[in-house]
């Protein structure tokens, strides 16, 4: 089995002493033939994995966070118009170092990396590949999520911290969404969204203040909390929206606790229905702001801009999965847990 295991040195959680544990493990994988490869710079990964044929590997691992995955996708797969038939790419296996790694943990992996390591080396030896579909934004591709407005702006500000130094630890995250949330308050972008269902039905929404795109459930994470947008979503169909009407007043406050997971229940459901925008299984939406507003894909900063049009396409990719669910032990919960509130973050 040849691979090709590209890992991302800056990635939250990667150390060399890490990286010493999970080589061990994948080399235990009988008839693994591995050649592994750090990237230097954004971008890098994307490029080393452009062109890639079956012919070169059979699979890529990639080592890293979100961002890692959206680029070995983008290289694997090359421009949407152009898109190469997924037989014809290796297949993808990730082990996360990032900080919320959606992508790996939607499949089922644990968040650790050495338990996911341990996770892939069985999936590797009785190769458990699925397909799965992957989000488009105009003629790029995402893995998990993109959106306008507060998530971007979090991100641009998790990257100004960063950029000094500090580690993009879950809390950091959340620390910058409460100043991101104060600012939407004061400004509230001005969203306007068309699109279609897998149906075939059509569907519009003007003058949202918030909203969010996914590829799979949940949205993202927050430490070891789930931010659950659309619950029916998956890997296997369209794109999830969610939006908000107003954020204003207490009604704004507890849609945002809402989504993070805090009083779900029938009376907090009605009382919450008018101020929210959900979409299932899209098709294909054009997203129009007023003015120009930042935009992230898979958790990384883009641009900001004024319009993008997303789409889904089933079965672009294949992938390593788990036989079943093995998510995160209760220890390693904790463990997540107590990062996510550690005051030194």
């Amino acid at each position: 089995m040849r691979t090709l295991l590209i890992a991302n040195p800056n990635s939250t959680t990667q150390s060399p002493r890490l990286f010493s544990r999970l080589i061990p493990t994948l080399r235990e994988v009988e008839g693994l033939e591995m050649k592994a490869v750090f990237t230097h710079y954004a971008g890098h990964a994307r490029e080393i994995c452009s062109g890639l044929s079956v012919e070169d590997y059979d699979v890529v691992i990639a080592v890293g966070g979100d961002g890692t995955v959206n680029e070995v996708v983008n290289g694997l797969l090359g421009p949407v118009d152009q898109r190469r038939d997924p037989k014809d790419v290796p297949a993808l296996a990730v082990i996360p170092t990032g900080s919320a790694n959606v992508f790996v943990r939607a499949l089922g992996f644990p968040a650790e990396p050495i338990l996911a390591t341990e996770e892939l080396a069985k999936s590797l030896r009785s190769q458990r590949i699925r397909s799965v579909e992957v989000g488009t934004w105009d003629n790029e591709w995402f893995a998990v999520n993109a959106g306008f407005g507060i998530d971007a702006d979090v991100i641009a500000g998790v990257d100004r911290v960063r950029s000094k130094g500090a580690s993009a630890t879950p809390f950091r995250y959340f620390k910058v969404a409460i100043q991101a949330w104060r600012r939407i308050h004061r400004e509230p972008p001005q969203i306007n969204i068309s699109g279609t269902l897998k149906s075939g039905e059509r569907f519009e929404e003007e003058r949202l203040p918030l909203l969010i795109a996914s590829n799979t459930n949940p949205w993202t994470f927050l430490g070891p909390l789930p931010v659950v947008t659309n619950p029916d979503n998956s890997f296997d169909q369209g794109l999830g929206l969610f939006g908000l009407r107003d954020i204003s007043g207490v009604g704004g406050v507890a849609a945002m606790a809402h989504i993070v997971g805090f009083g779900h229940n029938k009376f907090m459901d009605r009382y919450l229905e008018p101020r929210t925008v959900s979409y299932d299984d899209v098709a294909e939406v054009e997203i129009r702001c007023e003015n120009d507003q930042r935009f992230q894909v898979d958790g990384e900063y883009v641009d900001q801009m004024s319009s993008v049009t997303l789409g889904a396409l089933p079965d672009a990719l294949r992938v390593y999965a788990p036989g079943k669910d093995s998510g995160d032990t209760p220890m390693s919960r904790m463990r997540r847990l107590l990062s996510f509130l550690d005051p030194r973050s």
